[in-house]
């Protein structure tokens, strides 16, 4: 987990541009008790160093805590034989992590 400081510094951003990938929920932070004690997932940078494009969709899908998409991202999915959605958008299948998300979403995953 990275702190904001150390987050925008990898990314290259400020502290506003920071702020605005927070609001479109492009990047997942995991809020503290205060904005100070926010982290930052280390993981959320993909190979070419920018977050996951599907960020979005999720949140847009499974709604607007960062806590219930880091959850839905690192725990094991039976749909996914078993792996983390995580590990699916690392091999590139983010359509199939998106469909997962609107399944649970919807309560017909089984």
């Amino acid at each position: 987990m990275l702190t904001g400081e150390v987050f925008t510094h990898r990314l290259g951003l400020t502290i506003s541009d920071l702020r605005d990938l927070e609001q479109a929920h492009t990047i997942l932070v995991l809020p503290g008790a205060s904005p100070r004690k926010s982290r930052y997932p280390a993981w959320q940078i993909n190979a070419m160093g920018q977050p996951f494009p599907v960020l979005p969709a999720l949140f847009d899908t499974l709604g607007d805590s960062g806590w219930t998409i880091y959850r839905f991202l690192t725990q094991s999915h039976p749909e996914l034989a078993g792996q983390t959605a995580l590990e699916a958008l690392r091999e590139g299948r983010d359509a199939l992590v998106v469909r997962l998300a609107r399944s649970i979403a919807e309560g017909t995953c089984v």
